[in-house]
């Protein structure tokens, strides 16, 4: 039996798919993905530097509550809503940890970047409260 081309819906043949070049176009897109996913972080982290410079003076902490709130209404209707969802809602990150903190991902980013953020985290009694400064303004 002769093999039959594999027909496109316009009824034109079809190349079959190359799997190394479908593996390549795969890791591709991946690579391109975390560009983009490094981008945009970079930009979230500018961002709350120039927030937190601008409001922190030297030896100041700002709480996560308050830099969310400052994040929130600076760039949420000029931020892509993925990213609002990402840092400035609690909705991508499912548990018992990120439940009231919608900042929760912004906190976890800011983890991320140690070179630049420190946090403190005070704990009375159920209640944890997080504070944030830049290293630059504790220095």
């Amino acid at each position: 039996m002769e093999d039959s081309p594999i027909v496109s819906g316009r009824g034109r043949p079809r190349k079959p798919l190359d799997k190394k070049a479908e593996g390549r176009s795969r890791v591709d897109r991946d690579a391109d993905n975390l560009q983009l996913q490094q981008l945009e972080e970079k930009d979230v982290v500018s961002s709350v530097a120039n927030v937190l410079s601008d409001l922190c003076g030297p030896g100041e902490w700002m709480p996560m509550e308050k830099l969310h709130a400052v994040l929130v209404d600076k760039y949420s209707s000029v931020w892509h809503h993925g990213r609002v969802r990402r840092y400035l809602t609690s909705e991508e990150w499912p548990g018992p940890e990120s439940k009231g903190k919608p900042w929760y991902g912004l906190l976890m980013l800011l983890r991320k970047y140690p070179e630049h953020f420190v946090i403190n985290t005070r704990s009375k009694g159920r209640v944890t409260l997080e504070f944030v400064s830049l290293v630059s303004l504790l220095s």
